[in-house]
């Protein structure tokens, strides 16, 4: 008896997860709980926008964009996608960041995709959207490994800042193939951090996984001015890349 009750609470609590979550899928609760444990969430579509293609035509570069300036001091962003067998794409600690970012991903299969903004009360919110692809850009080796010049390309980086009103938007990007190590031969190999810098105070540690796209491109907002703004990429094999945006 004891037995029929607890399958009978969890199968209430599954679906009273999936009737408040506005694009619901089987994985959401696992990784969900992995990322932020316990910790206090709301759905909140309104303050978080995800804009994503209408069909992603070319799973292997999905652009995505996610505005959550309406959370005032917001501290974190992060971005997964539930389908993906490498869900985690991003984990921003904004620090003097804007909670606003531009870049391409990797999908596998028709996805819901998330982004997490944890606000100055520690109360994460949680914005949803969902990208249409028939997949498999997940298990595809990239283009730039095979690339004759790969080696001399390597880390080459481009960076450029734009100013909009008193808000500063900066645009990065560096060759890289970032391997997700699902193919057959090919071991992962992926930039997994990202330091942002105005002169030497940082506006953000950032953590990356290899769901994003080869020669991954950013865009990023501070309020912060500077002069000299820097970039500086880590990949997992210890490899360091700097670029000075100016």
């Amino acid at each position: 008896m004891k037995y029929i009750f607890f399958i009978l609470v969890q199968f209430l609590l599954i679906q009273n997860s999936y009737a408040n979550n506005p694009v619901a899928s089987p994985t959401f609760d696992d990784i969900l709980k992995e990322i932020i444990n316990n910790e206090k969430y709301i759905f909140d579509d309104k303050n978080i926008k995800i804009k994503v293609p209408t069909f992603a035509d070319n799973p292997i570069q999905v652009p995505i964009f996610v505005d959550a300036k309406a959370i005032k001091n917001a501290k974190r962003l992060i971005i997964f996608a539930d389908l993906n067998p490498i869900p985690k794409i991003i984990d921003m600690d904004l620090k003097n960041l804007l909670a606003l970012i531009s870049l391409n991903i990797k999908v596998a299969q028709e996805t819901p995709i998330r982004a997490l903004v944890l606000d100055e009360n520690n109360l994460w919110h949680i914005g949803s959207n969902n990208i249409k692809s028939f997949g498999g850009g997940c298990s595809v080796s990239s283009v730039s490994s095979s690339n004759t010049d790969f080696e001399k390309l390597l880390g080459k980086t481009k960076g450029d800042v734009f100013k909009t009103d008193d808000v500063y938007r900066l645009k990065a990007s560096i060759f890289h193939p970032m391997e997700t190590g699902l193919v057959f031969g090919n071991s992962e190999f992926y930039i997994n951090k990202i330091t942002i810098k105005a002169e030497e105070k940082v506006l953000a540690n950032i953590l990356t996984y290899s769901a994003i796209s080869e020669n991954p491109r950013f865009i990023f907002e501070t309020l912060i001015k500077s002069d000299d703004y820097k970039i500086e990429f880590t990949d997992i094999d210890g490899n360091e890349f700097s670029s000075d945006i100016k």
